[in-house]
């Protein structure tokens, strides 16, 4: 066999015995990694508590009722003093850049959007020691009724 043939045979054999190898590791990462080879959606969890106002600056329970169109204040702590937050809507494309205050405490201001639906707002921190980020989660379902609890 010529050396070309050989250097190019070698050169697939190797190719396809990486891709094999990366196939084979994408399902072993399934059963390894959630106990099942399916893996599982799991709701985002708060590690930091949050409540919510409304505009007359009425306490707000998770899942809040919310009219279109009003505004609510979303409070949350457990952070760390001057730490970086980001905050993120459901419906909402971008995220919103903000510091906790020397308290640890995110105050985040926003308007309900029109959309009828079950939305939440992220308050998102730094990591913590287990590499997950700290996080507070205000859910609320946007309806054409009063605001409130």
């Amino acid at each position: 066999m010529p050396r070309e043939s050989a250097r190019s045979l070698r050169a697939g054999v190797l190719g396809v015995g990486a891709l094999g190898a990366l196939l084979l590791s994408v399902p072993a990462s399934l059963w390894l990694g959630s106990g099942s080879v399916y893996p599982v959606l799991r709701p985002v969890d708060s590690s930091a508590p949050a409540v919510a106002f409304d505009a007359d600056g009425r306490l707000l329970t998770s899942p809040a009722r919310l009219r279109s169109g009003s505004s609510a204040v979303v409070v949350a702590s457990g952070f760390r003093a001057g730490e970086v937050i980001r905050v993120r809507r459901s419906a909402a494309e971008g995220v919103v850049g903000s510091r906790a205050d020397q308290h640890g405490v995110v105050r985040y201001r926003f308007t309900v959007p029109a959309t009828p639906r079950t939305q939440s707002l992220a308050v998102i921190g730094s990591l913590d020691q287990a590499g997950l980020p700290h996080r507070a989660v205000f859910r609320f379902v946007v309806s054409s009724d009063q605001a409130g609890r």
